[in-house]
């Protein structure tokens, strides 16, 4: 029999901080078996109800969801996906990097969205919605398969003779999603990619969808089909990450007038959720346009939980250890009592991420007093529980609370993103300058590039010179050829042959993996004319590189939304890029080093993935495409494997932070968050950490399950 005690004493804190941070419903794994069906379960009423409306007359609806940092909102968007999945689509809209590319966000977004599958489901949102539409329900698929092209976009542009923009081409692609070798093109066109002329002639089409009239008129094709289907829902959250205006305002208006355009022009068969935090929300509301405002037609304002859902939030947490416990505990919160919520909030309110900090917070002091004790004296409003008291290692615990947050969510990255160019062009050079940010590059600015299509695609810094930073993905050939038009401008401007010299730079980076043209093209010819100054380079972007810059960027939204937990503590923006340069944990993003802004002499964490190459810089290109992924040469590092490095410095930040293991989920664990190690491997490492007085056993004569290990303070 193992007792309540000994399981909370053995395992993982329940209320790991990294579960925290909610975001977008299709990325982040909610489990269901912590739901508190009776928190906020009259928003998910009054959505409910927003959405039979709409699946009854067609009209799109707009909600506003305002509630406190903390309040569960994101997780709010997670649990309506959950519940009404079979009723509506959902897509998941994120922050945007450029409000001029807006409509092109939403659009790619919602394609992103719709290749998901809802759970339970074999296939994804967008087959769904294929085969529910009345074509093909009157005739299988696999007929449609089976047939003729030209007989399926016949069928679809009868059942919808008008208002469907481009409408042979779009029935076309439709078409292309049946066939297994090109629905992954299909999907990349209908998200907005700019594809190459081989790519445009595989799908027959003639151009991509390469604006925002184009993006908003296909997005209206999604919402006339979905007339005979069943509403999307756009689901817009951590919106304080967006844009600013030149006032230094975040850039609502922009979204607003994209939802206004959703109503006006008869973008039907849309619920528009849009999540917000209500000082933002109170701060800016002001500066819309009242008719924008007008065209909300719900509001919701997310409040503090009750004290008994507060406790249910904790049993939730608690149920898996409850379950092992024997005897059985006679308390659903066990070893948690009712008497330290009551202290903590004597409103009888309190937000949800409070109550999951005060539970983090107490579970760590049973684990190492073996007993909770009183709780203080009652405090006079809600606000987070403060830390508790300094200890002498209360640096080292936060530390390792980032280290732990950031591995966890880079392991989340590499799971779902697997190509580069699943960011645009846009999305990645916003990426890079956060990471510049928290790199404090001085000088740093955007728009480089004087071209309106091409500014969001670059950036400049002045460290240590003037140097302009251009990223383009886009594989059209057309495109790339006035990308670098666009750069042989800035070059003539920065030798001193433009009238404008305002924008000179030193120094100019271009940062692409796609292919660069045939030698004979347009396109080609200026690219090795412009980078064949020495100071003017290639850089060949690789994976790994984009995966650090995705986790950081991840964090970044969070913490923008005050959503994210580090230790004791939710960290501003600011207070995050403290936490990365004292962490180093950007050093090994290899991209970062081509670029030179990394400290000099920062050390560079060993590689996290096996096959991860170097990037390569060339100022003499003497082909028409890039290296290939397999042909890069690697850093060097020592050949001791990676992998024992980061599952001895995961093994110590998570020992750090929990105090007092089990040794079997302490190996459980570290097997779970470092890939390709095997228990073999893992058991010397702990007892090493112990020979080095790093880690020492409890028990050393104890069974494999009962064996307790704790960290020896420093």
């Amino acid at each position: 029999m193992t007792s309540l005690e000994q399981l909370v004493q053995r395992s993982v804190n329940p209320f790991d901080p990294a579960t925290f941070k909610p975001g977008n419903f299709w990325q982040e794994a909610q489990n269901p078996a912590q739901e508190v069906t009776a928190i906020h379960q009259e928003a998910v009423v009054t959505v409910e109800d927003l959405l039979e409306q709409v699946r009854c007359d067609r009209i799109s609806r707009t909600l506003l969801l305002a509630g406190d940092s903390g309040s569960g909102k994101s997780y709010l968007l997670g649990r309506l996906k959950r519940r009404l999945n079979d009723r509506a689509f959902f897509a998941y809209i994120g922050p945007w990097p450029d409000s001029q590319y807006l409509w092109r966000h939403v659009l790619r977004n919602t394609v992103d969205s719709l290749v998901h599958a809802p759970e339970g489901k074999a296939e994804s949102q967008l087959l769904l919605w294929l085969k529910s539409l009345p074509s093909l329900k009157e005739h299988s698929l696999l007929k449609w398969v089976q047939g003729e092209r030209s007989v399926f976009i016949r069928e679809l542009r009868a059942s919808f003779p008008a208002g469907i923009y481009n409408a042979k081409e779009f029935f076309g692609v439709l078409y292309d999603l049946t066939n297994p070798d090109l629905r992954p093109l299909a999907c990349d066109w209908l998200r907005g990619d700019d594809l190459d002329e081989e790519d445009l002639s595989a799908l027959r089409v003639k151009a991509s969808i390469n604006s925002e009239d184009a993006a908003q008129k296909i997005l209206m094709n999604f919402g006339r089909i979905s007339g005979s289907t069943q509403p999307i829902v756009l689901c817009f959250d951590n919106l304080d990450n967006i844009p600013k205006q030149a006032d230094g305002k975040p850039d609502l208006q922009a979204l607003f007038n994209v939802n206004s355009t959703v109503h006006n022009e008869s973008l039907n068969n849309f619920v528009i959720l849009i999540s917000i935090i209500t000082g933002t929300w109170r701060q800016y509301h002001s500066s819309l346009q009242p008719a924008d405002k007008a065209r909300i037609n719900c509001t919701l304002t997310l409040k503090g939980i009750h004290l008994d859902q507060a406790e249910s939030l904790w049993a939730s947490r608690l149920a898996d250890f409850h379950q092992q416990a024997e005897p059985k505990p006679e308390s659903a919160i066990a070893p948690l009592t009712r008497p330290w919520l009551e202290s903590k909030f004597p409103g009888g309110r309190a937000l949800p991420r409070n109550v999951l900090m005060l539970g983090q917070q107490l579970i760590k002091q049973f684990k190492d007093n073996g007993h909770l004790g009183d709780p203080p004296a009652p405090q006079p409003i809600d606000k987070p529980p403060p830390p508790p008291p300094p200890r002498p290692h209360a640096a080292a615990v936060e530390s390792a609370s980032f280290d732990l947050l950031w591995q966890k969510e880079f392991q989340k990255v590499r799971g779902r993103l697997s190509r580069i160019s699943q960011l645009s062009s846009p999305e990645l050079i916003w990426r890079l300058r956060e990471a510049l940010e928290a790199l404090q590059i001085p000088g740093l600015r955007t728009s480089f590039l004087k071209s309106p299509k091409f500014s969001a695609y670059s950036l400049a810094h002045e460290a240590p010179v003037s140097t302009g930073i251009i990223w383009t993905e886009d594989r059209n050939m057309t495109s790339f050829y006035h990308l670098m038009r666009a750069c042989e401008k800035a070059v003539n401007t920065s030798n001193g042959n433009g009238r404008d010299s305002a924008g000179k730079v030193h120094r100019m980076y271009l940062i692409r993996a796609e292919d660069l043209g045939r030698p004979n093209s347009k396109g080609h010819q200026i690219y090795r004319q412009v980078f064949a100054y020495a100071n003017y380079l290639h850089v060949i972007p690789d994976l790994l590189s984009v995966h650090y810059l995705e986790t950081y960027h991840a964090l970044v939204n969070a913490a923008s939304g005050g959503e994210l937990v580090v230790g004791h503590t939710t960290p501003t923006v600011a207070m995050l890029q403290e936490m990365v340069r004292q962490s180093g944990s950007l050093n090994g993003c290899p991209l970062l080093h081509e670029l030179e802004v990394v400290p000099e002499g920062a050390p560079a964490p060993p590689l996290t993935e096996p096959e991860a190459k170097t990037t390569v810089k060339s100022t003499k290109p003497t082909g028409s495409k890039a290296p290939s992924r397999g042909s890069r040469p690697s850093r060097s590092h020592s050949p001791k494997s990676p992998h024992l490095d980061q599952a001895k410095e995961y093994i110590l930040s998570l020992m750090t932070t929990q105090g007092l293991m089990g040794v079997q989920a302490l190996t459980e664990n570290t097997l779970n968050q470092v890939s390709g190690l095997s228990d073999r491997e893992v058991k010397p490492l702990i007892q090493q950490l112990c020979q080095e007085n790093r880690l020492q056993f409890v028990d050393p004569n104890a069974a494999y399950e009962a064996q307790l290990i704790c960290l020896v303070p420093e």
